[in-house]
This record gives C-alpha cells, structure tokens and sequence, in this order.
C-alpha cells in the first residue's frame, strides 16, 4: 500500500508539473540580436562616407573656393564682363587650360576632368596629355594640340549647362559647337552677338570691288603697306621715278596685280605729269615710244595701264585711239580713270570693237581722314551693288597712314556681308 500510494503521489507530482509548464507562454524568437544591428549600422554609416567622398572627389571642390584659373603650361584665359585678357600661367602638372568665367560664368577644360558652371560659355579643351586645347574670342585666342580634343565634353555631375572639355571626362557638359567662343557674353551671362564696326549693306549678287592705288614709286615703305593686305589690289606704279622699279619688284612679289600709271597732260598747262609723260604735241610714232620704255622700266607681269593726270589727252578721241589700241596689241588692258567728264576713251574704244575699263566710284581719299574715305567707300558699295562691280581709287603716298588700315578693317566684314574682291584684269 505505502508503494502504491508513493507511485501515486510521484505520478501526481509528474502531472502537476506537465500542467504547470503546459499553461506558461513560449518566448517569441529573437529575429536580430543587438550583434547583428550594430553591423549593420556600421556597414551604411561606412557606404555613406564612401559615396559621400566618391561625389566629393568627382566634383571637385566647391564654386566658391575652386580656384579662377587652372594652373597649366598655356596662358589661361578670364571673362569679365565680357571682356578677355590674358593672365599668366602657372605650373601644374597635368595641367591645361582653363577659361574662367567673371559676371556670366564660363566654362573650363582640364587635363583629368573638365566642369562647367554658369550659361553656356567659352569651349576650353584639353588633351589626355594635359595640353591646352584652344580658346578664342574675336582676335583674342590662345591655341596648342591635343591628343583627344575635348571641345565636345561628355556628361558629368551635376552642373548648370555649359561647354567643357576635357581629357578624360567633362563634367555637366553638353559640347556647344565651337562657333559659340567666337561671340562675347551678355551681361545676363547669355551669348551675344559681336556688333559690327561697319554699316556695310549686304552685297547683291556678290558685287565686285576693284581697289586701285595709284603713285606708286616714291616709297618702297608705303608700297608695302598696301601689297601686305590679305585680298586682291593692284597698284599703278609711276614711271621715272627714284623707286619706280624698287616698287614694281614689290608689287610683283606680294602677288598683288601691277599697273602702269601712265602720265598724261592735264588741261591745266601749269601741271606738271612727270617724266614719261603723253603731251599734246606728240605724235603716235612718240606715244608708242614713251609707253613701251615706261613698260620696260617696270619689267614684266604689268596687266595693264591708267592715265595719271591726263584731263586733255583722254578729251583726244584720235590720241585715245591709238593709245587704247597700242593697249590691245600687246594684251594689256586700258583703265580710264576719268580725271574728266568730256573724256573720250569710251567712244574710242567702241569705235575699235573693243573695252575698256572706267572708275565708276569716287575716289577714296580727296579728304584724308577716316571718316571721309569710309564715306566714300560706301558710295564705292553703292556702285559695285548697282553696276555689279565699282573700280575705287585712291593714292599710295597720300593716303598711306589711313587707307591700308582702313581696308584691311573692312575686308572681314565686305566678305561676310558677300563682296567679292578683284582686280581689273580679272572683269
């Protein structure tokens, strides 16, 4: 009995227990542990810095403390307001060039990386070797070769939209085409057109310009300044004279067309013509003698010849005659330059079933200053786009220290509005 009721009780005991356990609440698994949440942490906190110093190094450091200009072995450049000048460069390596941007921002190319800030601006390029690419702005431009132009850049951080070039990257560049460097920025940071210097009308079926300088033989110097332009011209060069064949030489050298000024008498006896000169009293037996000499003092590749002075010989239909004829038979040409309105080379001219050529312009330089040839050249613009060409003279010694300046201002402009410059050989 005692075991029995011992089993009992242990068997109760048992149960009671199972109860007990069976009525308490299971613990709900832990998914994390406080181990694993501090890795984690760890491990957002530690790609943060990394893309944190990743945009840092790809972005530079910020506008404001970036430096104006990149330090290179080329000159850099600088836009305020506009405006270019030229800096010093200074040494970096790798460098390039770099176009810094004053009111407007700009736009800068470097050797590893190229960022642009502000509307668009100048192109600055650079190679993979660090070189400068080029800048320019109207006659101001700074130019060296690369290995890979970066005058078109490719796409970067973040930026407003620009030009840039660069290297290897360029950072917010969209690769403006490099006509924009040609134009300065507006005071609203935009492109701007350049304004013109001239109020050149545009030219009608590409209207000619025949400049003739006459008087040329008293000065090598003042020669040059003429055949030194960067379009055709053709200078009459006068017989006689201290430097006649010096000139003529020059003349022939630079390309330009050469002339002889044939001296004539003018209805005012008082005037002297110079030497080789046609007078009344002649016969064409002399005419034909005085001319071929005055050629030979020039020596070859003369085109052809004009009258210098000359009112009362180009009034003789007979003289003018054998003159513009004598012309014909040694393939020259006869240039009237119309120092009367009775001239009669014209009528002589047809009577031989032939042509000559006429200034139809003003002369350029009767005042000389610049303000009084410019006018006199848009009366020549008047001619040339009326007739289809207009013959315009003017004076090598007379006019030396305005004219060839003058021209040479103008011809970028005549070309762009569609002028055609020439010589009277060639209408």
């Amino acid at each position: 009995m005692s075991a029995n009721r011992e089993s009992n009780g242990k068997k109760k005991t048992v149960r009671s227990k199972k109860r007990r356990s069976s009525t308490r609440k299971k613990k709900p698994k832990v998914l994390l542990n406080s181990k694993y949440v501090c890795i984690l942490c760890a491990s957002i906190v530690f790609f943060c810095a990394l893309l944190l110093g990743t945009a840092f190094l790809l972005g530079g450091s910020p506008a404001e403390e970036r430096p104006a200009i990149a330090r290179g072995d080329e000159a850099a450049l600088t836009l305020d307001g506009g405006n270019l000048a030229s800096l010093p460069a200074q040494k970096k390596k790798g460098g390039g060039a770099s176009v810094s941007a004053g009111k407007s921002g700009g736009a800068s190319g470097v050797g590893a990386s190229g960022s642009s800030s502000g509307s668009s601006g100048l192109v600055g390029g650079a190679g993979t070797d660090g070189n400068a690419g080029s800048a320019s702005d109207g006659g101001t431009s700074t130019t060296s070769s690369s290995h890979a132009s970066g005058a078109a850049a490719g796409t970067g951080n973040a930026g407003n939209q620009g030009a840039s070039g660069s290297g290897a990257s360029g950072n917010a560049g969209t690769g403006h085409e490099l006509a924009s460097i040609q134009k300065p920025h507006g005071p609203d940071g935009g492109i701007q057109e350049a304004r013109p210097k001239f109020n050149i009308p545009p030219a009608n079926n590409a209207a000619k310009l025949a400049f003739v300088i006459d008087d040329g033989g008293m000065s090598v110097a003042n020669v040059k300044k003429y055949t030194a332009l960067p379009f055709p011209i053709t200078v009459a060069v006068l017989p006689g004279l201290s430097h006649t064949a010096e000139c003529a030489a020059l003349v022939r050298r630079d390309g330009k067309e050469l002339m002889l000024h044939q001296p004539m008498q003018a209805k005012n006896l008082g005037i002297n013509p110079g030497p080789g000169a046609i007078t009344p009293d002649m016969d064409s037996w002399a005419i034909q003698q005085v001319i071929e000499k005055n050629l030979g003092e020039l020596g070859p590749g003369v085109k052809g010849f004009n009258n210098h002075e000359g009112s009362l010989i180009t009034e003789d239909k007979l003289k003018m005659t054998f003159i513009i004829d004598l012309a014909m038979q040694k393939g020259l040409y006869f240039l009237d330059s119309r120092t009367t309105s009775q001239t009669q080379a014209r009528q002589a001219a047809l009577e031989l079933d032939t042509h000559i050529i006429e200034r139809n312009a003003p002369f350029l330089d009767n005042a000389v200053n610049r303000e009084e040839m410019l006018a006199e050249i848009y009366k020549g613009l008047e001619v040339a786009n009326r007739a289809g060409f207009a013959v315009i003279i003017g004076h090598v010694d007379k006019s030396a220290a305005v004219l060839p300046r003058l021209l040479e201002d103008m011809y970028p402009e005549l070309v762009a509005k569609g002028y055609v410059f020439t010589t009277p050989a060639r209408l």
